[in-house]
C-alpha cells in the first residue's frame, strides 16, 4: 500500500458513503470475526468504481473487494479477520472515482490521481480494544471548577485564561459529541456481536444434541456387538466341550 493514513486521512471528493467507518472485530470467538457494512453512491454522480485496500493483505478478506455502483443499490460488504489476529498498525480504506460509462479504464491506473478520488479510511478495532477506549475517553474532560479556582489572574490575564478555558471547553464539547456517536455506533456492534453470541450457542447446542444422539447409538451398537461376541465365544466353548475329540485319554478302550 503506496498511501499513508496521515497524507490521505482527509476525502478529496464524494462519491459514495459506508453506511459506517467504524469496524469492531469480536476477535474471541472460535470464527473469524466479520462485520457487514453497506455502501451507497450519492446522488447525482455517475458510474463509481470502488475498490478496498489494505497494508494487511493476509488478514483482511473483504467481499466483494470491488466494483462499479452504476445505481442506487446499496452494495454489501463483509469483512473479515482472518484468523482474528489483529493489530493497530492495520489499515483499511476505501477509494472511489468516476468512470466513463462508455470507455473502458484501468482499475490499476485510475488512483493514481489522487485530485479526482475518494479515499476514506476504516477505524478499526476489536470489542476489548473500543470498550477501553471509551471508557479512557469519558475521563478526559477538563474539570473547569478547577482550572477556575486555580487561578489567580485579574484582568487582561483573567479574560486571556477565560479565552483558553473557552477554547478548552469547545474543544472537550466537540470530543463528547464524537465519543457520543462512537459510541451509539459500539453499542449497535456489541448488540449484533452478542445476537451473533447467542445464535452460536444455539448452534452449538444443536450439534451437541446430534452428537450426543450419535454417541448414543454407537454405544447401543457397540454393547450389541459386544454381548453378540460373548455369546458366540460361550457357544464355541461349549461346542469344543462337547467334542468327541475332547475327551479324556483315560476313558479310551484298548482292544
Amino acid at each position: 500500500m503506496q498511501e499513508s493514513q496521515s497524507e490521505t486521512s482527509y476525502i478529496h471528493k464524494q462519491y459514495v458513503v459506508l453506511d459506517q467507518t467504524f469496524v469492531v472485530f469480536d476477535s474471541d470467538q472460535p470464527k473469524n470475526a466479520s462485520q457487514k457494512l453497506k455502501l451507497n453512491r450519492l446522488a447525482g454522480v455517475g458510474p463509481i468504481y470502488w475498490r478496498f485496500q489494505t497494508n494487511a493483505p493476509t488478514r483482511y478478506i473483504v467481499s466483494p473487494s470491488h466494483g462499479i455502483l452504476s445505481d442506487d443499490e446499496p452494495v454489501e460488504v463483509t469483512v473479515t479477520l482472518y484468523q482474528n489476529r489483529f493489530r493497530p498498525r492495520h489499515e483499511l480504506f476505501l477509494q472511489a472515482a468516476p468512470v466513463s460509462e462508455t470507455a473502458g479504464f484501468d482499475p490499476k491506473t485510475i488512483f493514481e490521481t489522487t485530485e479526482t478520488a475518494q479515499v476514506t479510511y476504516l477505524d478499526l478495532g476489536t470489542t476489548v480494544m473500543k470498550i477501553e477506549s471509551a471508557l479512557e475517553n469519558s475521563k478526559s474532560a477538563t474539570d473547569l471548577h478547577q482550572a477556575l479556582d486555580a487561578s489567580a489572574s485579574v484582568g487582561a490575564d483573567r479574560v486571556d485564561q477565560l479565552q483558553s478555558i473557552l477554547n478548552l471547553t469547545n474543544c472537550d464539547t466537540e470530543q463528547l459529541v464524537n465519543n457520543i456517536h462512537q459510541a451509539k455506533q459500539l453499542k449497535i456492534t456489541l448488540d449484533s456481536q452478542l445476537e451473533e453470541r447467542k445464535r452460536l450457542v444455539e448452534e452449538y447446542k444443536a450439534r451437541l444434541t446430534m452428537l450426543e444422539g450419535s454417541y448414543m447409538r454407537k454405544s447401543a451398537e457397540v454393547n450389541r456387538l459386544q454381548n453378540e461376541l460373548l455369546n458366540q465365544q460361550k457357544a464355541q466353548a461349549m461346542k469344543a466341550s462337547a467334542s468327541p475329540n475332547n475327551k479324556s485319554a483315560g476313558n479310551c478302550c484298548i482292544s
